[in-house]
């Protein structure tokens, strides 16, 4: 479909859109969506940071991790759930 197709048929069904309430609030949410996109984050950059951080250490190999099932059994034979 072509830029001028697109155009029209959005400009057939806004029409439609904006009578109902509900689509129209859902409408609302999408352009706050398209035009607050550069919005900045509720995480400190310094968050990002540990999580790289914690991250390469994971993938280095030098970080010491237990799985979900070693946990599990660990904590079975030490409180006995």
């Amino acid at each position: 479909m072509k830029t001028k197709e697109i155009r029209q048929e959005l400009i057939a069904n806004f029409g439609k859109l904006i009578q109902d309430d509900s689509k129209l609030a859902v409408l609302e949410g999408v352009f706050d969506a398209i035009l607050n996109d550069e919005k900045a984050s509720l995480v400190s950059d310094i968050h990002y940071q540990k999580v790289e951080e914690a991250r390469a250490e994971y993938h280095s190999g030098n970080s010491f991790a237990t799985s979900w099932e070693d946990l599990e059994k660990q904590l079975n034979a030490k409180y006995g759930f």
